[in-house]
């Protein structure tokens, strides 16, 4: 919701209308239930498992130990010397996502998928009590165990998206919490600040700046209060902690990128720049999936000694493998002197989305085109990096797919 987007109030708030469902520990939690013997073990994903790789995901066995998302490997096995460290397989957690949706699709009509552990119902019917909602849940949790006896999920029960998920959140793993619409002033005394979606370090910060401390302060506030402290933020605030639905559920993505941290047979320029034509080729297939041109790109190269070097640039619009790359290219003649590299980025932004094909003048840019989609045909019906450009033979291995936190990517390349 921005300034320029009207505040839609239109349908007052009632009590049982969102199911926001939320599987725990779920990329921790999948590897232990295709792997027997993690279970009950503390457990990380890490895209890559030495030591400078990053944890991406822990099972609460973990959690307990203090490792958090975000250490990387090293740090993770100071913590929990035991640990298992597990090379994040998003295929499998993939699957594991449709079959899933399979699931929620079969007990209710409108279900959408906010990522790929994350879903919101919108509840219809008989659903819309109480009786009827915490059915609905009983039954999805009876269901996923059908399919994944391991797993957990937690479920809160909601007037809006908004609350649903604060419920969702406030018990895990594997509760079931509703929120009413009479029960709000006493919920909000419960829960911290930090405790709400969306409220993090920075923003609890600007938030004690202006005297609120607490989730029962920032409730508590007048909607001209919170207008006067926030501007537009503060009213759209002011009506989503009391359940009006002003959330989208639809989410645009801003960027485009992917980054990689390289393992220590891959830290030369040479290489690292094979690894970052890899990463482009990625990055120009989910925009032409997702049926999005870009105008800039930006690279990024740390170095293990510190340092880095940073460039960008705007672009006439594009989203074929060719121009990525060579773009990448004309940055990285750039950077001088660089020795061991250990990690690199790439991001396209500008981002504009269109169904109609954006035709160039250029005949080589129409020829890059024309051998992207051709790309894309082989390596859908015979599986990722089937076909790719010699210059990134080196990375091929390297950069293996990842799984989006913000999107669920639905087709499962073998």
């Amino acid at each position: 919701m921005t300034p320029s987007q009207p505040l839609s109030l239109a349908q007052k708030p009632a009590d049982y209308s969102v199911l926001f469902l939320d599987m725990n520990a779920y990329f921790a939690s999948v590897e232990q239930q295709v792997q027997s013997t993690l279970r009950g073990l503390p457990v990380a994903i890490a895209p890559y498992t030495g030591s400078t790789g990053c944890i991406i995901a822990r099972s609460y066995e973990a959690k307990e130990w203090g490792v958090n998302v975000g250490d990387n490997v090293a740090s993770a096995r100071k913590k929990c010397p035991k640990i298992k460290v597990i090379e994040a397989r998003p295929a499998l957690y993939q699957l594991y996502h449709k079959e899933i949706f399979k699931v929620l699709n079969s007990n209710a009509p409108q279900v959408t998928a906010l990522s790929i552990d994350e879903f919101i119902i919108r509840l219809t019917g008989r659903d819309q009590t109480k009786t009827g909602a915490f059915k609905l849940a009983d039954n999805i949790k009876s269901d996923l165990k059908n399919i994944a006896d391991y797993m957990t999920c937690s479920i809160g029960i909601g007037p809006n998206y908004f609350l649903a998920k604060v419920a969702g959140e406030s018990k895990k793993p594997n509760g079931t919490t509703l929120i009413k619409l009479s029960n709000l002033d006493s919920f909000y005394k419960k829960i911290k600040l930090r405790d709400i979606p969306g409220i993090n370090f920075r923003m609890e910060r600007q938030l004690a700046e202006r005297k609120i401390y607490s989730a029962y302060d920032f409730y508590n506030k007048s909607l001209m209060e919170l207008s006067c402290l926030l501007k537009f933020p503060g009213k759209v605030w002011y009506y989503r902690m009391r359940g009006w639905e002003v959330d989208e559920f639809v989410i645009k993505n801003k960027t485009v990128g992917h980054s990689h941290v390289l393992p220590p047979e891959l830290r030369t320029p040479e290489k690292a720049l094979s690894v970052l034509e890899k990463l482009a080729s990625k990055v120009a297939y989910r925009l032409r999936r997702e049926k999005l041109w870009a105008r800039g790109i930006a690279i990024r190269i740390s170095f293990l000694s510190g340092g880095g070097f940073a460039d960008y640039k705007h672009c006439a619009l594009f989203n074929d493998t060719g121009s990525i790359i060579r773009e990448v290219r004309s940055m990285i003649a750039k950077c001088r002197n660089w020795q061991n590299p250990l990690y690199v980025a790439i991001n396209t932004f500008d981002l504009v989305s269109t169904a109609n094909r954006q035709v160039s003048i250029f005949a080589d840019i129409e020829r890059s085109r024309a051998m992207s989609e051709a790309l894309d045909k082989i390596n859908d019906e015979h599986g990722a990096n089937t076909a790719f450009y010699a210059s990134s033979f080196e990375g091929r291995k390297a950069a293996p797919d990842r799984i989006p936190f913000g999107m669920p990517r639905y087709e499962i390349r073998h």
